[in-house]
This record gives C-alpha cells, structure tokens and sequence, in this order.
C-alpha cells in the first residue's frame, strides 16, 4: 500500500515520475514541507544565486579630499591599492552588472564622466586646479555619501573609497550622530554593509589631527572600502575581490593583512549543514531512521522512538540527541552576529505523504517547550521523555536560534578597534609603523548600534535546524 500511495503521489505532482525503480525521479525539493522548516532542509544548491539575484544598479563614491592624494603619491610599483580600485572597479564583474555611477565627494556630491574618474587615480585628481575659488578638497563628507546610499535602490551595489577620517564642518553634531541615521536607513531597507581595511603606502602630511599639529607625516595608513547593497550581490563582491585584479589587494584578502566585518540581519550562510549535527548520545532510546518519502534536494535528519520505553524510563535525564548549536562553518565569513541567542522550537504532525500544496500534510502542533541550553551556544536536545508524551506518529520538529542582543565591542570588528585611535592617544599614535585611523573604533560602534537597532524589527537568524521524529 506504501509503495501504491506513492506512486499516485508522485504521478499526481509529476506526471511520469514514480517513488522506485532505476528510472525513478523523487519529489521535488523543500516545497512539500511547512515553510517554517524549509530553510534548514534544503541542500545548498551547487548553481549558486540566480543571475537576477547579483543584477542592479551600482555606485562608487571616491573620496575626494587632499588627504587622498598621499595614497596616490606613496604607491610603489607593485602596492597602489587605491589607483587600482579606481581604475579596476567600473568595470569589476560584481558591481558591471547594470548601470554604473561614479561619483565624487568633497564639500558636494559630483557625478563623474570617465575621463574625469580616470583622474582619480593621479594625485592632481584630489587637490584644487588653478581657478576653482569654490573647490573644497580640504574636508571629506562621508556621512553625505551613506546618506545618499541610503536613498537609493535596495538592489544597489554601492561602494565608497575613503580613508574614513570623517571632517565636516558643516556637522552641528558630532560625526557619530551624521553618521548613525544613513547606516540605520541602509541596514533598515534590507541591504547590508561590508567594511573591508587594507594597509597602503602613504606619502604627505596627516591633517585634521586633534591637536591641530600640522608636521605629522605618515608612510603608511589605512584604506577602506564601505560596500552596502543586498547580501548576495555582497557576497559575490567578496569572492570577486579575492580574485581582484590588483595582485596586492587579492593577497592582502587571501594572507589575512586586509580585514571585513560584515553587518547584516541575515548572517547564516549554510541552509543543510545545520541539520546534520544531530548526534545519537551513548544508549540513547532515539535511533537513526529513514522514514520519510526521500525528496529531491532535501535532507532531514530522521529518528525513530519507542513510546513504551521511554515512558518506562523514567523521568530522569534519558540519553537523547543533540544538536550542537550554531557553528562558526554556517555564519558568512566576517559576520557580526555575536551575542546572547534564544531558541524556539515548532512542531508538526505529519497527516500525510501527498506533497501537499504549502506543506499541507503537516499541521501545526504548536510549540515545544524543553530542549534549549542556557549558554550561548544555544545546543538542543530531543529528549525521549518529553517525545514520548505526544501521541503515536510522525513529527516534525523546527528550531530557530534568534540573536537577542548584540555584543558591543563585537569581536568581529576588534581589527577597527585596533586600528584606531582617539583625541588622547595621539602622541603614541604618529609614531606606530602604520598610521592609525581617528575614530575607527566609533565608527564600528556605530554600525553595531545600527545592526542592534534594525533587530528590534527584525529579530537576527542566526541558526536552526529541522529534525523528524517517528513516535510508536
């Protein structure tokens, strides 16, 4: 009768498709399963993101103060970070894929025609020309440049290059203050932000120092890019720029020299791989199973336990099986996401086998209450005692780990700490081997202020599973 109620399954979804036999096709993917439990059953497709996933529109932002020029000036042959991006990025693959704007930011917003970017990577490109009385190359308005970002289309790819020495004198507040509303509008409309830092050969004087001194010079500083746009079109970017034209930025990525933090809402990067950690504790009563109509692309971890002795077990702590929480492997590369997590579990009782439109043959049993650990960690654990109170059948259980509070200081932004310096450590400052950068550390408090704000409405994935239970 299985075998029977199968075959019309299949023949009622697919037509031609039977459940067994060396011509088989299996039922396809997640579909026939809640949505709720989807994002942890589905194999990682080997395609990758579909092409209208990494298309839109794309900006770059180039930093035009004079500070700029001694990026251009200190290059050596093979180490000129900044020319190369200028030169390398309007056409790079990741951000070629629509329209391209390049736009320069000084005292204004000026979009740029390509001779006029090509300039850029000279060091006449970032100081007045003769005859320009209303030219501002002295002050750089970052917190302009986020707050246009933040405007524009959330399938943009926009990147901006600067050193991020944030001097405005049109602020009536702090930097901190222009800065937090564009990056709270970015991570709000559903784009992400990459920070990415990289040492570069500089040649000049370092200006805007708090103490006013103007006799400092540096031969090294940092460079920064600021990328926002949707997490995939992100994503691509990153891989693309491990492979970057530019020899020195490609190493720089690939030997650990250059750094990224990664502000999204959507950190969890491995849909499957979570689902595969439930382990079997020794003389457990749950033992491996496969019980469920195998799908195609879909993987879910499967036990099988025996009512009777469970319950004549006891209510003592029974040997189980456990999920180990989730694992750095499953987070994007540079994700800020640490900070205490809560789990939730949903449960489902399977009514049928048809693959049901909507996961139609599973119905919502509610919530379970046992299972999560206290630490950080958020491990669970399917515990025999509290199964075998529910009825005889087939379940579906569906984890979530969701951040409830982000770390700050996050360990994942410690390297913009450690680049940065303040008004009061200034003098021990000018006399590190590579410049640091005034106030990098607020600006990384910034962006986690602005990630912690956008959870509230949005509460932080981070982690889960979907593990069945067959109960007799």
């Amino acid at each position: 009768m299985k075998k029977a109620s199968c075959l019309l399954a299949a023949l009622a979804a697919f037509g031609l498709t039977s459940c067994g036999g060396s011509g088989s096709t299996p039922a396809d993917d997640a579909s026939c399963y809640p949505e709720a439990a989807r994002r942890w059953i589905s194999e990682p497709s080997s395609n990758g993101p579909a092409a209208g996933d990494l298309e839109g529109p794309s900006s770059i932002y180039l930093d035009g103060s004079a500070s700029m020029a001694g990026f251009i000036r200190g290059a050596s042959a093979d180490e000129r970070p900044l020319a190369d991006l200028v030169g390398f990025l309007p056409t790079f693959g990741p951000v070629a894929k629509g329209k391209v704007s390049i736009l320069r930011f000084d005292r204004r917003i000026t979009e740029l025609k390509p001779a006029e970017a090509a300039r850029m990577q000279t060091a006449e490109g970032y100081l007045c020309p003769p005859g320009k009385p209303d030219c501002d190359a002295q002050e750089s308005h970052v917190d302009q440049a986020l707050a246009k970002i933040a405007g524009e289309d959330a399938r943009s790819l926009s990147v901006v290059v600067s050193d991020l020495w944030l001097t405005n004198s049109e602020v009536l507040t702090t930097g901190g203050v222009a800065l937090s509303k564009p990056l709270a509008d970015i991570l709000a409309s559903g784009r992400s932000i990459a920070i990415y830092g990289f040492e570069s050969p500089y040649a000049g004087r370092v200006s805007d120092l708090p103490s006013g001194a103007r006799n400092v010079v540096a031969s090294r500083r940092h460079l920064f890019l600021v990328v926002a746009g949707p997490l995939r079109r992100l994503e691509a970017f990153h891989e693309a720029m491990r492979r970057a034209p530019s020899a020195s930025i490609a190493r720089a990525l690939t030997n650990g020299q250059a750094h990224r933090s990664l502000f999204t809402l959507d950190p969890v990067i491995a849909a499957a791989a979570g689902t595969q950690r439930f382990q079997a504790e020794p003389k457990s009563l749950l033992t491996k199973a496969n019980f469920l109509t195998v799908r195609s692309g879909v993987r879910v971890p499967q036990f099988y336990l025996e009512k009777g002795k469970a319950l004549r077990a006891g209510s003592t702590d029974i040997p189980g099986a456990v999920w180990q929480g989730v694992a750095e492997a499953d987070i994007a590369q540079g994700a800020v996401w640490q900070g205490a997590s809560r789990g939730s579990t949903k449960l489902y009782r399977q009514t049928g086998d048809g693959c049901s439109p909507g996961g139609g043959d599973w119905r919502a049993e509610g919530t379970l209450r046992g299972g999560w650990s206290d630490d950080a960690k958020a491990s669970f654990k399917l515990d025999p005692t509290e199964l075998a109170t529910l009825p005889a059948g087939r379940y579906l259980l569906v984890g979530d780990v969701r951040r409830t509070s982000l770390e700050s200081p996050n360990s994942a932004t410690q390297w913009m700490r450690d680049w940065s310096f303040g008004a009061a450590d200034e003098a021990a400052a000018i006399k590190r081997p590579v410049m640091p950068t005034l106030n990098l550390a607020e600006t990384a408090r910034l962006l986690e202020a602005a990630l912690a704000q956008s959870a509230e409405a949005k509460p932080m994935n981070i982690g889960g599973f979907t593990v069945a239970v067959e109960i007799e």
